[in-house]
């Protein structure tokens, strides 16, 4: 486990009278910073945290979109999907899945279609949109 990653969530898990914004938002850029791709378990598991806000959520998409790309797409739409179910917009949150898509087109399109062909439904919606952005 990455004690600073681990540290830093900790922060951006605290109340706002705990830690402000700045201090949420420099906690967020030491975690995005000390990140490797070795690391996205973790993150993985903080995004699926009980502990998160759509806030984290949010922020937790990009070093996890910009080190896994595709591999952790049923992940994100998850936690997209939460997002959208608690009313948020979530427009970092596409713009970190969009980048995904042009970054890694040809397998982000094999991988948008296998989902949008899986039995399991939740994710056909928004492998449906994001293909959109691999054309």
């Amino acid at each position: 486990m990455n004690k600073v990653i681990a540290n830093e969530l900790e922060i951006l898990w605290s109340s706002f009278e705990a830690h402000d914004v700045d201090e949420k938002l420099l906690a967020f850029h030491r975690l995005k910073a000390a990140s490797t791709k070795n690391d996205l378990p973790q993150l993985i598991e903080a995004l699926k945290s009980k502990r998160n806000d759509f806030w984290v959520r949010e922020l937790l998409s990009e070093p996890i979109s910009d080190l896994g790309g595709i591999e952790f797409l049923p992940e994100l739409f998850d936690a997209l999907k939460k997002n959208e179910d608690e009313g948020h917009d979530n427009d970092g949150f596409c713009h970190n899945l969009t980048e995904i898509a042009w970054a890694e087109n040809e397998a982000c399109k094999k991988q948008l279609t296998e989902l949008m062909k899986s039995d399991d439904s939740r994710y056909k919606e928004n492998a449906k949109w994001l293909l959109e952005f691999c054309e």
